[in-house]
């Protein structure tokens, strides 16, 4: 990371930040070019490994290149603000972000993809109590990002 003062290494404070999202962008290596989607998303944080859970259909180009290829790379951002100043070179951003990259997969047992989707719903929520008629966990593609690689950087007014 080229700015190492606006690195952030904090569990707990990566965690917030990621907490304050509301999208996940993920891209996908598709022959020779990047596909990047974004969706809502859930996560979990485990002795400072993480995993993120998204949904969406068991069919299709993100689909497909999931099952071609794992390996992806995703993005979060937030509490994003315009720094104004008298000269354009002085102008700046306060911003949140975490980048990395992971393996992808489709979860495929039940209990998972609830535990998944109550993530899922808690990031977008804030609750985390949702029952999920099994008929739909049937339907719903579920997959999750091992995260191997995480980096966090915020520039805030806070400092």
């Amino acid at each position: 990371m080229r700015r190492k003062e606006r690195e952030v290494t904090d569990i707990q404070a990566i965690n917030e930040i990621i907490k304050s999202c509301q999208i996940i962008r993920v891209g996908f290596f598709d022959n020779g070019s990047i596909y990047i989607v974004p969706v809502n998303f859930g996560f979990e944080e485990n002795n400072g490994k993480w995993t993120f859970y998204f949904h969406g259909a068991k069919e299709g180009r993100k689909f497909d290149l999931l099952k071609k290829n794992p390996t992806v790379g995703f993005e979060l951002d937030a509490n994003y603000k315009l720094k104004e100043a008298d000269t354009a070179c002085d102008y700046s951003a306060f911003y949140s972000s975490v980048i990395g990259e992971g393996s992808a997969c489709e979860i495929t047992n039940l209990d998972e993809k609830k535990k998944a989707l109550s993530f899922i719903m808690e990031q977008t929520t804030k609750k985390r109590d949702w029952n999920f008629p099994s008929i739909m966990l049937l339907k719903v593609g579920v997959f999750k990002i091992e995260v191997s690689n995480l980096s966090c950087k915020e520039h805030s007014n806070k400092k």
